[in-house]
């Protein structure tokens, strides 16, 4: 398979000089469209729209508020009706909410754009895939990876602690999700990448020694953290799906987002959420570590089929407004059968032996826990801010959010932990 690079992809000391050689070099003469919050550009976006001034280049800001901002509805308009007319090179200063905010805009206008992390936060800045919030659903959008990425070193050190412990939360998400992924390809022949499965689980493993570095904001071990987030985010784009670094531990952080944001309430950091959710996810894996087929068998018979109107019951209690979304998003599983269910439970317990391997691969909880204190991250079981009946929301009804096989739904159809 053919690897996508972007370059150049630096990070370093110099990065705002090299970020203004790139502009100058390959978009002469044309105006750039600068996009930051508040903060990122107090951070960094002052700096570079100087710099790209003195070096005579063209810019156009567009300076979003930071408090309670979100790649949604409402953010994309401000930008669109702010985008300049004139043909214009777009530029991200910011961390993923930015990122992708920015992406997606410059997308539909068929224009290119460069992103400027400001920290290391998330596995975005080099995805192709776009999450965005739309009618309070979330769900990921095709765009484009930027075609350049330039990080300051300097910039990203500075960070905030919680958005550096943020990026190790979607880091370790990659551990459960990459479980699910063959969980999927497993039982319901989902596609699947070998190769590519290998080059997230190498990224992760590059980071878990150095997690006390990162705690520190040591630029070695910050360094690390971004090119492994910044490799998941390449490994999406050549596998044009977000499965390799995405499973179930994401779901429940979009349906947790997805509750703060319909009630007006601040929400937890996507990868403060992941983090939190992987925990939880692993502890449906140890579950599943401990069931033999015997004790699976007994637990599909009580439990399957399980009823639409049941299921429906379920997607309404815990999505509220939002649950004719998630019940026409997830027809697929809702139309299943009685017969198609128990065909799916004739595979599990046919396969339990290398579902029980795909668990082993797994991290226990408490090893996901220890390596989030390490970088002051919350753990689980609960999320900053959040009440507890909607915690359980995504614990319980992420598995409704896409139509995917993952621990997740098996732990559904067991009606094990997280069911």
């Amino acid at each position: 398979m053919t690897r996508t690079i972007i370059e150049p992809n630096y990070v370093g000391g110099e990065a705002i000089t090299k970020l203004c050689a790139h502009v100058g070099n390959r978009h002469s003469g044309r105006l750039v469209t600068l996009v930051a919050d508040s903060n990122t550009y107090a951070a960094a976006g002052e700096a570079v729209h100087t710099a790209l001034r003195d070096a005579g280049i063209s810019t156009h800001l567009i300076a979003l508020r930071a408090k309670d901002l979100h790649a949604d509805e409402s953010s994309l308009a401000r930008v669109l009706t702010s985008s300049p007319l004139e043909d214009s090179v777009f530029l991200a200063v910011g961390s993923g909410t930015i990122t992708d905010i920015t992406r997606y805009i410059s997308f539909r206008l068929g224009v290119p754009f460069i992103a400027f992390p400001t920290a290391s936060s998330v596995d975005g800045f080099a995805s192709g895939g776009c999450p965005l919030v739309i009618d309070g659903i979330k769900r990921t959008y095709y765009a484009r990876p930027p075609e350049a990425i330039f990080a300051d070193s300097g910039v990203l050190a500075a960070a905030p602690p919680e958005l550096t412990a943020a990026g190790l939360g979607d880091l370790l998400g990659k551990t459960t999700a990459i479980a699910d992924w063959r969980l999927g390809a497993q039982i319901r022949g989902e596609p699947f990448d070998e190769e590519i499965a290998a080059r997230v689980t190498a990224a992760v493993n590059r980071c878990m020694p150095v997690i006390d570095s990162i705690s520190r904001r040591d630029p070695a071990g910050l360094r690390t953290l971004f090119d492994s987030l910044t490799e998941t985010g390449l490994c999406m784009i050549d596998f044009g799906d977000s499965q390799p670094a995405s499973g179930a531990e994401h779901h429940v952080s979009h349906v947790w987002e997805m509750i703060a944001l319909q009630k007006g309430a601040h929400a937890a950091l996507h990868g403060i959420q992941v983090g939190i959710a992987t925990e939880f996810v692993a502890g449906i894996y140890e579950t599943i570590r401990s069931l033999d087929v015997a004790d699976v068998r007994k637990l599909l018979r009580k439990r399957l089929p399980l009823s639409r109107d049941t299921q429906e019951r379920e997607i309404r209690t815990f999505f509220g407004p939002l649950a004719e979304s998630v019940v026409s998003g997830h027809r697929e599983f809702l139309d299943l059968t009685e017969e198609q269910q128990l065909s799916i439970a004739d595979r599990v317990i046919e396969y339990w032996p290398d579902i029980q391997v795909i668990a082993a691969s797994v991290p226990p909880p408490e090893s996901i826990k220890r390596s989030l204190e390490m970088v002051g991250a919350p753990t689980g079981p609960g999320v900053p801010g959040m009440p507890e009946r909607d915690v359980e929301a995504g614990t319980r009804g992420g598995h409704y959010l896409r139509s995917r096989f993952t621990a997740a739904k098996l732990a559904h159809m067991l009606g094990i932990q997280g069911a």
